[in-house]
């Protein structure tokens, strides 16, 4: 009989997660496998209304979540923290609607929009927000909307770099994500290089990053120096890794490798909506990467 990689990897999950002793130890062990991973409660457990989703993420073993917007219908900062508190989780960073500020006309509600999102990560307790804000303007040239982007980016560093937030710029992909002006990695790492500031960074999301371009690890490499946050989601679909088509396992070791600490997102809808197999799924990876 032959086995699967995925079957084998599911065995190794089940040995190192109960091979100790009882369910306190097996709880235990889920929740270091769980720990490398925030989990993205917008795209997670979309079958409840958003303030319900904290409490799942952290009964299947998540100690750090991410989001969008903070401020949504009937949402703010004071009523996720109290959910956080009480499930005993923390926020990573979240994604705070932005204007497309590749417009210099923006600049000022851009400056707006950062001194609120500040407030709302003391609020939360977090330290970095993402932030987009790239939809191609029109009558704009290209030329005109990097250097409008970059003079934007510019102007907010300072009150980043005052609050101790980091704000990481999102690259999208051209495949779904049309009429953006940044797809891919290179004219982001440029435009971060060019600000030049310790709390202007890149969000990396590898699912963008795969559609777009590919060559996932050396990208990596090239602009590590510019890296704040990696998110992950397989292609095609936009799943959880082993689902698609990248060996996430490499890619987990190459990243580690190159320098990268911190948590990762994962910003993925569960194939099937089956939450349960996503979370084993996660798990799973975490060992076979070498994160727990």
């Amino acid at each position: 009989m032959t086995t699967s990689r995925r079957t084998a990897l599911a065995g190794l999950t089940g040995i190192a997660l109960a091979a100790t002793a009882g369910t306190a130890t097996a709880a235990t062990d889920v929740k270091k496998a769980l720990k490398p991973w925030a989990i993205n409660l917008d795209t997670w457990f979309r079958e409840l209304p958003f303030l319900e989703r904290f409490a799942p993420a952290a009964k299947a073993g998540f100690t750090t979540v991410e989001f969008w917007p903070v401020n949504r219908d009937g949402v703010d900062a004071v009523k996720v923290r109290a959910l956080l508190d009480q499930h005993g989780l923390k926020v990573s960073q979240f994604a705070p609607s932005a204007p497309a500020f590749s417009d210099p006309a923006k600049h000022a509600e851009l400056a707006d929009m950062i001194k609120q999102a500040i407030v709302d990560c003391n609020t939360l307790g977090c330290k970095a927000i993402t932030l987009v804000g790239h939809a191609v303007v029109p009558n704009l040239s290209r030329e005109a909307m990097v250097s409008g982007y970059t003079a934007g980016l510019m102007r907010i560093a300072p009150l980043l770099e005052a609050a101790g937030v980091m704000a990481l710029v999102e690259p999208f992909n051209t495949v779904n994500h049309p009429n953006h002006l940044l797809n891919g990695s290179r004219p982001a790492v440029s435009i971060c290089r060019a600000v030049n500031s310790p709390m202007v960074k890149l969000q990396w999301d590898f699912y963008h990053m795969q559609l777009e371009e590919g060559d996932l690890i050396e990208k990596f490499q090239a602009g590590i120096d510019q890296v704040g946050y990696v998110q992950l989601g397989d292609v095609p679909g936009r799943h959880q890794p082993g689902t698609g088509e990248v060996n996430h396992v490499n890619l987990l070791k190459a990243i580690r490798a190159a320098g990268y600490t911190g948590v990762f997102g994962l910003e993925y809808m569960p194939l099937d909506q089956d939450n349960d197999r996503a979370f084993k799924d996660a798990a799973t990876l975490s060992i076979a990467a070498g994160l727990a």
